[in-house]
């Protein structure tokens, strides 16, 4: 058997870096993988397991009543493969992960799916299939409480899969068992995420056919047709008796946000293009066939891996031939006076939804770079951050210059298996294939936050009933389209029946990044993963082009808008001196960056560093003898700016978990119902700091215990004042709060009075 071959080869390879021995103690000596044969390494893997120690790190959320290292067609059911794929699973003497794992001690993303294949293998024979389709899927191997049925350890599946964007290569770390958001050597280049999808047979029906994550409430939830797979399809003769198969992949993506910018009316907010550019080709549209340089289809084993191409940096200018000029031209546009066009936080063009909230064309447009037309295709735009206040306002408002269109790498497509060789003619169903922005919390999933933190706004794209972009084309057959109108569970997580008690959806840090839909946010306004449209026949799709072009732009705003957007994204508003915006989930002082003259810097505690997104946190400064907040007001806030500097980065923000995220809510609710309790003005959070230990630290009240946070809290003058920075503004401070919360109580100081301790 080749694919029993493969999995021979895999144990001698690891049999001496821990695996042998971790696998004997789980099963007090009962599975040894170190076997002279594969005939007999077959015969271990089959054999029932008279004890399986649950209480090893890494298989408490194993199958509760499995007992096989292998059992055919069940991957959740195996034990073998659960060690090999669970990233929770190390090869070390405690079982905890290393502080720097050597990743040739762990199994290769090929060498997994090898196993899979061997697996199903066993059933090659099964007689269920009859009533199949083909199905290509996004999955992942997950521990208990990101599965479907949150029941034990096993593989989730959707017929949506999110890949990300980067400024560099991807890295898979084999001890997370997934793609991982910082380079091997560290560093703040952004690895591309890529999405890994397999082609199986599987069949329709309704909910209670299978597992499916979440989406309760979500119209048509209950009543939708699900696709569930059951049978993984690979190259051989060993998947399905009687069957040589081949197994290969395609795809299709898409990006055309600046052909949509110009294509819809100047009466709906478009904007007319100058003469001489064409809008309907390259790079006004970019996809797989025209070199658009989106994505690249590479193979991990049976399987597929669409990998976002990365660029050295988020967005860059792109130039076309002008037929008018008969010259290569930057591709620009003419910025419309904001009397004839709409603004958001003047300084961004905002083009409105339509009445059912379709996006025909991005929402945020950036205007803040200017060129010269008749200059060089290669041109650095001007950057108009660097006018004064009123010469800014001003340019921004009266319009009438050429500004540089940016092109992002963000997209969506569609993944479709070719399988020759089954014994019937049988219905393919492709996958939806989102390729969208960095994932800066990437261990906080989105679903995680809608359940555990309660945030109903929090919507996961798991919930979302649209189907996928009914313009895109079937990559087989380009003049077949890949998805219809009525596929409203495409982005669902699904699995298989599981029995048994639900496990807790956080107490475990995670360490898997996830590729599926629930690390993903549904439709927002702003939204951030994706947005809705509608094709020619007037029906709703899910679609990447009502995002802001460039992303950034959006991603500036969506993380600003928190007062109704709590999703797993920065909550940057507190940069912004809170001027209309609200906090959910406050970042830290060292997530947002320190300014130069920030006080712990002047004291020596910290260095001075730009934050996750280019800026600097806001801080308490001394001017005249009076205390003021200084922050970035966001319409001089550019991350445009930032992505061509390369200061967009996710180092700072990559490891904090769900956990930690509803903590800060919780603190920030807290002491938000304190201060309110006193006083009815308005205050901004100008400063969020943890500490590890309130007795070390030295809090304001005794009582305090353990750890916590320190928030601090001003209500600030209306009047605006200007620095020496044209980035930076400040405000004079009427009145300071000063919390220190613990999980007993804050201790809570008003101006200049004493802290009093108020318990929960």
């Amino acid at each position: 058997m080749a694919v029993l071959d493969e999995v021979k080869k895999l144990c001698d390879q690891l049999k001496n870096r821990g695996w042998r021995d971790l696998l004997l103690r789980v099963t007090d000596g009962d599975l040894d993988i170190d076997q002279s044969s594969k005939t007999k390494l077959a015969e271990a893997l089959a054999a029932p397991l008279q004890t399986i120690d649950r209480s090893v790190p890494g298989f408490e959320g194993f199958h509760r009543s499995a007992n096989r290292g292998i059992d055919g067609g069940a991957p959740g059911r195996s034990l073998f493969y659960h060690a090999l794929a669970c990233p929770d699973v190390h090869p070390t003497a405690d079982g905890m992960r290393p502080a720097t794992p050597n990743q040739a001690d762990y199994p290769t993303l090929k060498q997994l799916d090898d196993v899979e294949n061997y697996i199903y293998s066993l059933v090659a024979d099964r007689g269920d299939l009859d009533d199949t389709i083909v199905a290509v899927f996004a999955y992942q191997y997950r521990v208990a409480s990101r599965t479907s049925h949150r029941r034990h350890a096993d593989l989730a599946f959707s017929r949506t899969g999110v890949a990300r964007v980067g400024t560099t290569g991807p890295n898979y770390d084999r001890s997370r068992r997934s793609f991982w958001v910082i380079s091997p050597g560290g560093g703040d280049a952004l690895p591309v995420l890529p999405t890994r999808y397999g082609a199986f047979l599987a069949r329709r029906g309704n909910r209670s056919d299978g597992s499916v994550m979440g989406r309760l409430g979500a119209p048509g939830a209950d009543t939708g047709e699900y696709i569930f797979p059951v049978h993984k399809l690979f190259s051989g003769r060993e998947c399905i008796k009687g069957c040589n198969l081949t197994v290969e992949f395609a795809e299709f993506h898409r990006n055309e946000k600046l052909r949509r910018i110009h294509a819809l009316p100047t009466s709906r907010g478009g904007i007319t293009a100058p003469a001489g550019f064409d809008i309907d080709k390259l790079p006004f549209v970019r996809d797989s066939t025209n070199g658009g340089k989106l994505v690249k289809l590479k193979g991990a084993g049976a399987t597929a891996l669409v990998e976002p191409v990365p660029g050295d940096r988020l967005l860059r200018t792109v130039k076309q031939h002008n037929s008018v000029a008969q010259a290569d031209q930057i591709v620009h546009f003419v910025v419309p006076s904001a009397q004839s066009s709409a603004r958001f936080v003047t300084s961004s063009l905002h083009i409105s939804s339509s009445s059912n909230g379709d996006r025909l064309a991005p929402e945020f447009i950036n205007i803040r770079h200017e060129v010269d037309p008749t200059g060089p295709a290669d041109q650095a735009p001007d950057d108009l951050n660097r006018l004064g206040s009123t010469a800014f306002a001003r340019k921004l408002k009266d319009g009438g210059y050429a500004a540089a269109h940016f092109v992002d790498d963000s997209c969506d497509g569609c993944v479709e298996a070719i399988v020759n060789g089954l014994d019937r003619d049988i219905e393919n169903q492709p996958a939806f294939s989102l390729v969208t922005a960095p994932d800066f919390m990437p261990l906080a999933d989105q679903s995680e936050i809608n359940e555990v933190g309660r945030f109903p706004l929090a919507d996961p794209l798991t919930n979302g009933t649209l189907p996928p972009n009914t313009a895109l084309p079937r990559p087989s057959m380009p003049t077949e389209f890949a998805f219809n109108h009525n596929d409203s569970t495409a982005t669902a997580i699904v699995g298989n029946l599981a029995i048994g008690p639900q496990v807790g959806i956080i107490g475990n840090p995670n360490h898997a990044v996830s590729m599926l839909p629930d690390g993903a946010s549904n439709i927002f306004a702003p939204g951030w993963d994706t947005s809705r449209s509608r094709d020619a026949q007037g029906e709703s799709h899910f679609t990447s082009s009502g995002l802001g072009s460039p992303f950034p732009e959006d991603a500036k705003l969506c993380a600003a808008l928190s007062s109704f957007w709590p999703a797993v994204a920065p909550d940057n508003s507190r940069t912004f001196g809170n001027e209309d915006f609200e906090n959910k989930l406050p970042m830290l002082d060292e997530e947002l960056g320190f300014h130069p003259k920030h006080e712990r810097v002047a004291a020596g505690d910290v260095q001075s560093y730009h934050g996750w997104d280019g800026e600097f946190g806001p801080f308490f400064e001394r001017v005249n003898g009076r205390l003021h907040v200084n922050h970035v007001p966001i319409e001089r806030s550019d991350y445009v700016t930032h992505s061509i500097a390369n200061r967009i980065r996710v180092s700072l923000t990559a490891e904090v978990q769900t956990e930690e995220l509803v903590r800060r809510n919780q603190a920030l609710r807290q002491c938000i119902k304190v201060i309110g309790s006193i006083s009815s003005q308005p205050f901004c959070l100008v400063v969020f700091r943890a500490v590890d230990d309130w007795s070390a630290f030295g809090g304001g009240s005794p009582a305090l215990t353990g750890s916590g946070y320190v928030l601090e809290f001003a209500e600030c003058r209306p009047n605006v004042i200007a620095t020496s920075e044209l980035d930076r503004v400040r405000r004079a401070v009427q009145l300071h709060h000063i919390c220190h919360y613990a999980d007993n109580g804050v201790a809570y100081k008003r101006g200049s009075r004493r802290f009093q301790f108020i318990p929960h």
